[in-house]
């Protein structure tokens, strides 16, 4: 659980008072690889930082599950409009590689927001982090041809390309599989 505290010591000093009533909060959560962590339709109770594993947000469309991103090592997990919502999620979240979820449940953090009010902070420095970071995704995927979505992923997180599909990788990236193929081959 050191990774959890290290985590929210990356956004919020904490006491080892404050960290003793956080911990028992926080659970182990093992995946097998291909298990679904969140299913398309169910509510999303888990927020979760990645100990270990990778694991892919999908949304089904047209048949076809369509890869919006990526968790992994030390990442935030999870579907964080359902979590936020409390709303049936439209995406699933599945894992890529065998993978462990340090996580806390929706109502224990709603619970440790009253008891312990500098993770409130901690919680909305988070959001504000996953805000920048999916406008920053919605850019790319607006305004950026292929070959510049392919080097901002490997500007971003090159070691994708060792854990991840290609398949997924270029569903991702919002390309075909010959595309991405094409300027793998191609950007060095």
């Amino acid at each position: 659980m050191e990774l959890v505290r290290a985590t929210i010591e990356r956004y919020v000093p904490i006491s080892d008072t404050e960290w003793e009533l956080i911990r028992p909060y926080w659970r182990e959560r093992s995946f097998l690889r291909g298990a679904l962590v969140t299913e398309v339709g169910q509510v999303e109770h888990w927020f979760s930082i990645v100990s270990t594993g990778v694991q892919r947000m999908f949304v089904p469309h047209e048949g076809e599950e369509v890869c919006i991103g990526f968790s992994y090592g030390h990442s935030w997990s999870g579907v964080f409009d359902s979590y936020v919502t409390r709303k049936p999620s439209r995406f699933g979240l599945q894992a890529v590689t065998d993978s462990v979820l340090l996580s806390i449940h929706h109502d224990d953090l709603q619970e440790l927001y009253a008891r312990v009010p500098v993770l409130e902070r901690f919680g909305r420095l988070i959001l504000e982090q996953l805000v920048v970071g999916r406008a920053t995704r919605e850019v790319e995927q607006l305004t950026f041809d292929a070959e510049q979505r392919y080097r901002a992923l490997l500007e971003r997180s090159p070691h994708l390309l060792q854990l991840v599909s290609q398949k997924d990788i270029a569903s991702y990236l919002r390309m075909t599989p010959e595309t991405f193929s094409r300027l793998r081959s191609k950007v060095r």
